[in-house]
């Protein structure tokens, strides 16, 4: 099968974040996943880390990246690129949802403190 409805996938619903895997090895792929995120205004991820590169296509909604070098903010549609191994979270400091599309090549590590 080459097309997937998301109506038929899970969603995780976390304090006022929503994620669906859009595409991971529940489907068949093996080198990479992908993940639709949405963080409500004032939300926030909780602080990740990934073992491979992590690519971040925000859609629409303005946040802040917090990572080593201090918090930069952004504004969709633009692209931000994580490198392996940085901790890091996501901040939606907008009045509106921040759509966030995430394509990964490895799982998260550990939850940092």
């Amino acid at each position: 099968m080459h097309i997937f409805q998301h109506a038929h996938l899970p969603t995780l619903r976390l304090e006022g974040e929503q994620c669906m895997a859009a595409a991971d090895q529940r489907l068949g792929l093996q080198g990479f996943e992908v993940w639709l995120r949405s963080l409500a205004p004032g939300a926030h991820t909780q602080i990740l880390q990934h073992a491979g590169e992590l690519v971040v296509l925000a859609q629409s909604g303005c946040g802040k990246l917090l990572i080593a070098g201090g918090p930069q903010r952004f504004q969709g549609p633009c692209t931000l690129l994580i490198p392996p191994q940085a901790p890091f979270q996501i901040v939606n400091h907008g009045t509106q949802p921040l759509q966030l599309v995430w394509v990964h090549t490895r799982a998260p590590l550990p939850c940092a403190s």
